[in-house]
């Protein structure tokens, strides 16, 4: 049994740091290589630069040689982060057989695996899809508080479908991405949207053990 994990990425931003954002990828991405089980491969797709060499850090492009990288040579994300991510794995879709895998694994690749659990969850996955709204909590400065859950989405900092669903979901988003970007609703409302009209059968995880950090908000470390 293959799998398969999709890393969205934009290595570089306006008005931040490149070599900032390049040495947080590597981290992110080496964790992440250190901590999946051996059946799955992965795909990082960006849509920032035009080439890998438009990338300064050595450390990332030589993490970077051990996946598939791929380079989306648009970013209608500016406005709405989640469109663009979406778009990027529509075109993800377009360059690797989906098929060729069990499950696919949609992942935001600046993100820090701390371990394998939830990797070894979707191996055991029996249902088609793996999905989590769990509380989000903020540790900024020893000052710590829970984001109220929101319940009219899915997480999609990470979540899994098999094969077949998530090819069903990029459709599904092919369909919606114009009218999300005017209404600017966001790609973890389509997935919550997608998952209850088609009807489908989930499990839900109630915590992911994932780090991110969110400059928006004061470089608060937050814990998913």
């Amino acid at each position: 049994m293959k799998n398969l994990i999709f890393c969205s990425a934009s290595f570089h931003i306006n008005n931040f740091s490149h070599v900032k954002r390049e040495k947080e990828y590597w981290l992110c991405l080496k964790q992440l290589i250190r901590n999946i089980p051996k059946n799955f491969d992965i795909v990082v797709c960006d849509n920032t630069i035009q080439h890998k060499n438009d990338l300064t850090d050595v450390n990332l492009k030589n993490e970077l040689n051990k996946v598939k990288l791929l380079i989306l040579n648009r970013n209608i994300g500016t406005g709405n982060i989640g469109m663009g991510e979406l778009d990027e794995l529509i075109y993800t879709s377009k360059n690797i057989n989906f098929f060729n895998y069990d499950k696919i694994v949609y992942f935001t690749l600046r993100k820090i695996i701390t371990n394998p659990w939830i990797f070894e969850q979707v191996n055991k996955m029996n249902k088609e899809a793996l999905l989590s709204n769990p509380p989000l909590l903020s540790l900024s400065n020893y000052n710590f508080r829970y984001y109220p859950i929101n319940k009219t989405l899915f997480n999609d900092m990470f979540f899994c479908l098999t094969s077949e669903l998530m090819l069903n979901y990029i459709e599904y988003s092919k369909k919606h991405i114009e009218y999300n970007l005017k209404y600017n609703i966001g790609s973890e409302q389509n997935l919550y949207k997608f998952i209850h009209s088609k009807n489908i059968d989930y499990h839900l995880l109630e915590t992911l053990g994932l780090l991110r950090i969110d400059y928006k908000n004061n470089d608060e470390i937050q814990l998913i």
